[in-house]
């Protein structure tokens, strides 16, 4: 039923408020279960093996043996998890264990308002400031920082009045590669020789696909990545992770109007 359903089998009639909570708040803490530590999965292991000393000594060929030990073990493991066998089911058929109307992408909104922050705090208040995380590579000769408050800054030109909500949804920073430049125009993309601990310089909009757009001089991925601008249909929903944006009404007044 799960091979020709291609979902989850597991259904039930919602005909009340409290039935739909309940559902709810099931399949939240069912989704959001925690894997196996180390020691069960090895607890797992040898109780089977405890269990099986007749087997493993046996006449019995090797094949059988290890497929009726491994049957055991994962069977045994699919009970501590308190997986169904519908879920099983759909993991062993490669299918997903969910599905949305949309796909989302992590949104860390805090990191965007602390770099905004710097352009009017003074020395001994960015000291105090906690910086976001940044992912450090060495190139041309120099190291730089990644992360996606670095996109936005350095956005292309031709996004320059995006929305940072726009940015999330719809951009995509993305590998140059041999097949990525634009085989309509006669202009051959090869990467320029970047002088030793310089900036990048970036590659030209006309030998670029249709869109996408390069970084700006300083995006430390300039002449590497370029931006991909998606259409609506295909656009994401942010996920903010982080602390609860604040309000207009509580707290500070002007940490609401920096982040809004």
């Amino acid at each position: 039923m799960t091979y020709l359903l291609r979902c989850n089998t597991d259904v039930t009639s919602l005909l009340s408020g409290t039935a739909i909570k309940a559902v709810v708040a099931y399949v939240s803490d069912y989704i959001t279960k925690w894997s196996l530590s180390t020691h069960v999965i090895f607890d797992v292991i040898r109780t089977v093996l405890t269990r099986n000393t007749d087997l493993i000594g046996g006449s019995s060929g090797d094949q059988y043996k290890v497929r009726r030990l491994i049957t055991q073990m994962v069977n045994l493991l699919s009970v501590r998890m308190e997986l169904g066998a519908p879920m099983i089911c759909m993991y062993l058929l490669d299918n997903p264990d969910h599905y949305t109307s949309h796909k989302f992408r992590p949104f860390h909104w805090q990191s965007f308002v602390t770099e905004v922050k710097k352009s009017w705090e003074t020395e001994d208040e960015s000291l105090n400031q906690r910086d976001h995380k940044i992912m450090l590579i060495q190139k041309n000769g120099r190291i730089f920082g990644i992360s996606r408050v670095f996109d936005y800054v350095y956005r292309p030109m031709e996004l320059e009045n995006m929305t940072l909500y726009d940015w999330i949804r719809l951009c995509d920073r993305v590998k140059i590669t041999k097949k990525s430049p634009n085989k309509s125009k006669k202009a051959s993309c090869k990467f320029r020789e970047v002088p030793q601990n310089s900036l990048p310089i970036p590659i030209a909009k006309k030998l670029l696909p249709e869109n996408c757009f390069p970084f700006v001089l300083g995006h430390p991925l300039a002449d590497s990545h370029m931006c991909k601008v998606l259409t609506e249909d295909k656009g994401v929903v942010p996920n903010f992770i982080g602390p609860g944006l604040p309000r207009r009404d509580k707290g500070d007044r002007e940490y609401y109007c920096c982040t809004m």
